[in-house]
């Protein structure tokens, strides 16, 4: 085809190379698109809005470097500066080139002092940098300028973190969720039900399936059945119950589908709400188990060709009764994924005894974590037979993942935990190809005749391995109930780039 439309001349064969190349990009195909956007660079290479085009399709095709690459060829030609300067600083921080991401993003902040987005990722690239008290003084002046900027909340938590601050980082990731989320119901819970709470959420947000209305349904029986919620929310479980029955054999795992809010007013008023988040009880003694002989698990992992180690009895059972508490209690589940939900650090995935237990994994173990900033942590629960995540790779340097769901819930004990591929993801793929493009990451894989590292399931083990190394779900079989839904925890240290 492009053979075919390089034969046209002049202006009508650049009208149909951009035409094929919209075509291409309305329908995803990113690869293709490139391909027509750089025969447009060649047809017209002073042209800089050609290579901002063609920056534009190469970064959502994962293709970082040569996306930056074009992008400065744009800045080069003229191209406005103050919005590729930021998308320019955004590639640059991701590919770890941290001196260019601050200069772009400093120039912005040069232009326009105010503008808090640009103060927010100058703040980010000196948290990476570890200059960890100065990019608060960013974080912070993004804040003055914008109390609602959510990012800026999230960031100035890490740069707590960091410090050592684990309360002050509890209160601004506790604030981050409030402003996407609203803030935790509390008081007269029932009360909470005829109030008009905000944010509002996109309809997307507001999207439903039988996932997430079937776990919705088993968790508010499940804190009614404790005595956690009052009785009036008997009348919210049955609202839930009529939708669930309403999208059954309608809505697969794969699929969203909007509700009427006049027919579910219950639904509406509670969904992805904060309506009960569970208490946030510390124990005096540590969250790591003292028997766990972590000397070891460094030697096993420092060893290990790829770096990767497997360790039993992570948390104390006085910390996993804590753990699963929250993460059983806790109405944060949001982030809709194919059989399983999602739940992030950012959207009220965090507590004071999550960051503890982020803390001491960092202590517990120096030669593999220490000095490796914490980037993200998450919860994801899986449906009992249907499969969890496929197969990609995490943007840091070291990710700790377990789980916590009793041993008594897995129907296949060899199966059911981690798939760890011995390959590491080109250092040329951006973030949107090597953890979301499933396809290309299997051809690579075939390419390399990778074979993965079959962990089975076990509570309480821990997962612990380069970031970079490709890694999936492996078959859960778990038995129904929403005790026994299966349930990770994944916590990721460091920048890919180290």
């Amino acid at each position: 085809m492009l053979k075919k439309l390089l034969g046209l001349s002049g202006t009508s064969k650049q009208e149909s190379l951009r035409s094929a190349a919209r075509v291409a990009e309305s329908a995803n195909d990113f690869q293709k698109a490139a391909a027509l956007r750089r025969a447009l660079t060649e047809m017209d290479p002073g042209s800089a809005q050609a290579w901002d085009a063609l920056g534009e399709t190469l970064r959502k095709a994962g293709r970082q470097g040569e996306a930056l690459a074009a992008y400065e060829k744009a800045l080069a030609l003229g191209a406005p500066a103050k919005a590729l300067h930021m998308t320019v600083g955004a590639l640059c921080l991701s590919l770890g080139r941290h001196t260019e991401a601050i200069d772009h993003f400093s120039q912005i902040v040069a232009d326009d002092p105010d503008n808090a987005d640009a103060l927010c990722m100058l703040g980010a690239a000196l948290n990476d940098l570890r200059r960890h008290a100065e990019a608060a003084t960013y974080f912070q002046r993004a804040l003055l300028l914008q109390p609602a900027h959510s990012q800026s909340h999230f960031n100035l938590g890490l740069a707590h973190f960091e410090r050592g601050d684990l309360d002050a980082a509890s209160a601004s990731f506790v604030r981050c969720a409030a402003l996407r989320r609203g803030e935790p119901w509390t008081g007269d819970l029932a009360a909470q039900l005829v109030l008009d709470h905000h944010p509002r959420f996109a309809p997307m947000d507001m999207a439903v399936n039988e996932i997430k209305i079937r776990h919705d349904c088993e968790q508010i029986a499940y804190l009614l059945g404790l005595e956690k919620l009052p009785p009036a929310y008997r009348d919210v479980l049955a609202d839930y119950r009529a939708l669930y029955e309403e999208i059954r054999g309608r809505v697969d795992a794969f699929s969203l589908e909007a509700f009427d809010p006049a027919r579910h007013p219950l639904v509406a008023r509670t969904y992805k709400r904060p309506m009960f988040i569970s208490d946030d009880v510390q124990p005096e003694e540590s969250l790591i188990d003292p028997g766990l002989d972590c000397r070891e698990i460094e030697d096993r992992y420092l060893a290990a060709q790829p770096n990767l180690v497997v360790c039993d009895g992570l948390l104390t059972p006085a910390a996993m009764r804590l753990v699963r508490r929250f993460c059983r209690e806790s109405t944060f589940w949001n982030n809709i994924k194919p059989g399983y939900l999602g739940s992030y650090f950012y959207d009220g995935f965090c507590s004071r005894l999550l960051l503890r237990l982020a803390w001491e994994l960092r202590e517990k173990l120096p030669r593999v974590i220490q000095g490796k900033p914490l980037q993200m942590m998450w919860g994801y629960k899986c449906d009992s037979t249907l499969p969890g995540l496929g197969v990609h790779a995490d943007e840091a340097a070291v990710n700790v993942n377990f789980w916590i769901t009793e041993d008594e819930a897995n129907l296949d004990s060899e199966h059911g935990g981690l798939l760890v591929y011995t390959h590491d993801a080109p250092r040329d793929w951006g973030f949107a190809r090597f953890n979301n493009d499933s396809q290309a990451i299997l051809d690579y894989l075939n390419s390399v005749g990778s074979v993965p590292v079959c962990v089975p399931y076990r509570a309480n083990r821990a997962v612990i391995f380069d970031s970079d190394l490709f890694h999936a779900t492996d078959r859960p079989r778990f038995r129904e109930g929403y005790l026994s839904r299966r349930i990770n925890i994944t916590l990721l240290y460091g920048l890919r780039s180290a």
